[in-house]
């Protein structure tokens, strides 16, 4: 585990972190590229129906680019740093081992996306709980983290978003199970050990949520005051705001990826030790919604690779 560092790890891998801000790069550019060329049709100022046609593409490019090649790098990159993490040295072959390992948890995008929504939904309905109940047990002792939490939970839990690949991780680590069994431990894990991870991020967190408002209205007012005399301002106000976005969502991917690596070790020294009783089982599942249709998945799986196997015999 004390092999190679978090930084070393990010300055590795840094090919996998450039793949994924170009997602939202290419998409601004094909934004701005489809808005000249609708600027010219009109031959100047863009109307309703042609901002109506540009959003259209901008949105469906950037949705479509993010589903069919994001998840990849996004996953592979996972797959890669888990590897790092958790044997101490990264292989030797990146690029095979991460494609190995995404082709063999998730054969096609829709099987991601599945995952990645059921996954997400339940870590942001277990950081909520979580929040409410540090404020509750922390106030007295560290009044302004309690404060913090307990009115910025929508904040933080946007800020901790990279968390979802922490239990990514944990189902590449745990290859053996099937994968909803692996994403309900996965979250017990982070259930028991949130408190390590938030620590060590929370005001960072909040830091960038901060800086991304904060450059998304100033780059964005640029944006909109250069983009506007020659588009209308309908079309050129929307296509700062789409420039602050994907230039803010960039820097947070950065960002992101370089605390996915800090907090997979400790979320992996957890996870080597940890022995999930039935008991805490279902104390997440009584109190997550979410995580319980994580956790009859899983045991839909375990029924049915069992039935397999007797069949087999």
């Amino acid at each position: 585990m004390d092999k190679l560092s978090p930084d070393k790890i990010f300055t590795k891998t840094f090919k996998y972190v450039f793949f994924k801000m170009l997602m939202p790069i290419a998409s601004l550019v094909v934004s701005l590229i489809s808005l000249k060329i609708i600027s010219a049709i009109y031959k100047g100022e863009v109307g309703i129906i042609g901002t109506l046609i540009w959003l259209v593409i901008t949105i469906g490019f950037g949705f479509g680019i993010n589903f069919f090649w994001g998840y990849k790098f996004r996953a592979s990159h996972v797959a890669v740093v888990t590897d790092a993490v958790s044997v101490g040295v990264l292989p030797e072959d990146m690029n095979a081992m991460a494609k190995e390992a995404v082709e063999y948890r998730f054969p096609t995008c829709n099987d991601y996306l599945a995952y990645k929504v059921a996954v997400k939904s339940a870590i942001m309905q277990l950081q909520k709980d979580l929040n409410t109940f540090a404020f509750a047990e922390r106030k007295k002792s560290v009044p302004v983290l309690g404060q913090l939490i307990s009115f910025a939970q929508i904040i933080v839990g946007f800020a901790l978003s990279f968390t979802y690949d922490l239990i990514l991780g944990y189902t590449f680590w745990r290859d053996g199970k099937p994968l909803y069994n692996s994403a309900a431990d996965g979250l017990a894990i982070y259930y028991n050990c949130w408190k390590r991870i938030a620590q060590n991020v929370l005001f960072l967190a909040l830091e960038i949520v901060v800086g991304m408002t904060v450059g998304f209205v100033f780059v964005g007012a640029i944006g909109a005051a250069v983009l506007a005399p020659t588009n209308g301002p309908l079309a050129g106000g929307l296509a700062g705001a789409a420039v602050g976005f994907f230039l803010c969502k960039t820097a947070k991917i950065f960002i992101d990826s370089n605390l996915m690596i800090r907090t997979m070790f400790p979320f992996f020294e957890e996870a080597q030790y940890a022995d999930i009783t039935e008991e805490e089982y279902g104390s997440i599942y009584r109190s997550s919604p979410k995580y319980a249709k994580i956790y009859q998945k899983s045991q839909s799986e375990l029924q049915r690779s069992s039935q397999e196997s007797n069949q087999i015999y």
